[in-house]
């Protein structure tokens, strides 16, 4: 066997070290240690109180090998967590919870605004996440499991996982709150100027937020009937969610009808501009056109044109065109054109 069969042939064999971005073991009262890369299969499969949370990067496809070939988990599990599907979803299998479900992207500095997906499957003593790009809500997870907070369950950490997405998309809302509160002062008490781009942005955020609270809270709903009946507090912490999912995504609906009434406003409170100038504009040309048919008449350069020879000719054919002028004002006056 020549050396690069050997290599694609062990290739499989080689534990994700890259691919397992975190993994912690849960004791029975809910504090946490590190489990070192190398020693997460052993971890795994050696029994044992508390549970294991393992954190997977599908961006290493030693880790995409890991999960197909030696992840303790159901078929279909392995499909959810290193498959290419995008929708939503939550499947009970067994006593085991399999789903995909959404977060933020987790910058560098700072939370982003676009819509994730986090992969996932629980049982009791065991939770695997995976994710193709960094997470807001296993990022926040892992801070506060560094700063000491204890999960005793894996139920209590994916609880507290899709709440902390809630919360930040609940801080998502204020902020777009905040955005529609400038445009709308600068709208009602100065002249609009185009702040549709603006309102273009939060009404689009609010539309993709609201779609995927929506998915979700619906999900959770059809969910916990199932549920119920073989966990009582995986089903109570479901129904906790999903009310919470509800208030958040009735203040993200309203920020978009919010967005919509005041795109309108805008648009009226510019035409009404837009006639103003357009008004202002037509009786300075009403007004203009008499002395403009006057002008033109003298400068036909036909005999017997009026003031030709008359001493200052010139002034007294201004005159006429004033005249015109004033009397075209005086007649839209009377008219009420003004």
């Amino acid at each position: 066997m020549s050396a690069s069969e050997k290599h694609t042939t062990d290739l499989p064999d080689v534990a994700p070290t890259t691919g397992i971005v975190w993994a912690y073991r849960f004791r029975p009262d809910g504090s946490a240690e590190p489990i070192p890369n190398e020693q997460v299969d052993a971890a795994l499969a050696a029994p044992g109180e508390g549970w294991i949370w393992v954190h997977l990067a599908l961006a290493d496809n030693r880790c995409r090998t890991w999960i197909a070939q030696r992840a303790p988990v159901s078929e279909l599990a392995r499909d959810v967590l290193a498959g290419p599907d995008r929708h939503m979803r939550l499947d009970v299998v067994g006593h085991e919870i399999v789903g995909v479900l959404p977060d933020l992207h987790q910058g560098f500095a700072h939370t982003g605004e676009d819509i994730v997906r986090l992969r996932f499957t629980m049982t009791e003593r065991m939770v695997l996440t995976a994710r193709q790009r960094p997470v807001h809500s296993l990022e926040l997870a892992r801070r506060a499991i560094a700063a000491g907070k204890r999960f005793p369950t894996a139920v209590s950490f994916l609880d507290a996982v899709i709440d902390q997405f809630a919360d930040a998309i609940a801080h998502m809302a204020d902020q777009l709150g905040d955005e529609l509160d400038a445009v709308e002062d600068h709208v009602l008490h100065e002249e609009p100027a185009d702040e549709r781009h603006r309102l273009g942005r939060v009404r689009l955020q609010a539309v993709r937020v609201h779609r995927q609270l929506a998915q979700l809270k619906n999900m959770f709903q059809r969910l916990e009937p199932r549920i119920a009946a073989e966990n009582v507090a995986v089903a109570a912490a479901i129904r906790t969610l999903a009310q919470k999912l509800e208030a958040i995504d009735g203040e993200v609906a309203s920020l978009h009808e919010r967005a919509r009434l005041l795109l309108d406003e805008m648009a009226a409170r510019m035409t009404e501009v837009t006639n103003k100038r357009l008004f202002t504009l037509s009786i300075l040309t009403a007004c203009l056109l008499p002395p403009t048919l006057v002008t033109g008449f003298f400068g036909m350069n036909t005999e017997d044109l009026p003031f030709q020879h008359a001493h200052g000719g010139t002034w007294l054919a201004g005159l006429v065109a004033l005249a015109a002028t004033a009397l075209s004002y005086l007649l839209l006056r009377r008219m009420r054109a003004f």
